[in-house]
């Protein structure tokens, strides 16, 4: 009887310790494990690359006070939101149908993908998969040169969710003296560069303003762009 007693009272021993505070360096526990002090650890098992089953350990100190170890996806540290795509002629333009103007996106499409998940591309639109802030890059890239005069009054554009956001002209050169044309230096590239935020589901479209002039003649040259996450 008495052995049975004790093996009792050794069960609910065992049975308060196994859901108590334990402090190391503290006499007064604020969690399961406080520890109070530097923490060193001699081994941890490697992995080869980062997937969505792995968390990365961060010490969080949004509230005052002792501050807790919260943990952050890994999907913040990988390239899951990088994309890029590029086409050396056989391209053309897709009329957008914003009112009033003559925005055309290009057709590039998850086939003409370089890096990256080819279903955030569809002719020429960007969907974002998560939230965040993206680096966006987007190049015309007119190999044999194109005289400024096809290419005046036309821009390169990104329209976010069908609003035109961010515009830039063509670059060109022209060397005039009074309303003396001297010289003028054939557009041989442009791009257009710019930091976006997006929400996940939000459209990136990779356009251009042809005003209203059949841009065929460029079809021969090359078109890229690529979008990647910095930032939540």
């Amino acid at each position: 009887m008495k052995n049975k007693f004790t093996l009792f009272i050794l069960s609910i021993g065992f049975g308060i310790t196994g859901y108590a505070q334990v402090g190391i360096g503290t006499d007064d526990p604020q969690a399961t494990l406080d520890v109070n002090g530097n923490v060193k650890i001699r081994t941890t098992p490697e992995v080869s690359s980062l997937t969505s089953d792995h968390y990365i350990l961060v010490k969080d100190q949004s509230t005052s006070g002792d501050h807790e170890i919260s943990q952050i996806s890994s999907s913040y540290f990988t390239a899951a939101t990088a994309y890029a795509a590029e086409s050396d002629g056989g391209w053309s333009l897709l009329d957008l149908g914003i009112s009033g103007t003559n925005w055309n996106r290009i057709n590039l499409s998850s086939g003409d993908t370089t890096i990256g998940d080819p279903t955030h591309f569809v002719n020429g639109t960007y969907t974002a998969p998560s939230s965040g802030v993206y680096m966006v890059n987007y190049e015309f890239q007119l190999q044999s040169g194109v005289n400024i005069d096809l290419l005046g009054n036309k821009s390169l554009g990104l329209i976010k969710n069908g609003d035109v956001i961010h515009e830039k002209e063509f670059d060109a050169v022209r060397v005039v003296v009074g309303v003396i044309n001297l010289a003028t230096v054939p557009v041989t590239s442009t791009n257009l560069s710019s930091i976006v935020q997006l929400n996940a589901g939000d459209t990136l479209t990779f356009a251009v303003e042809t005003d209203g002039v059949d841009l065929g003649l460029l079809t021969d040259n090359k078109v890229s762009l690529y979008v990647y996450k910095v930032a939540n």
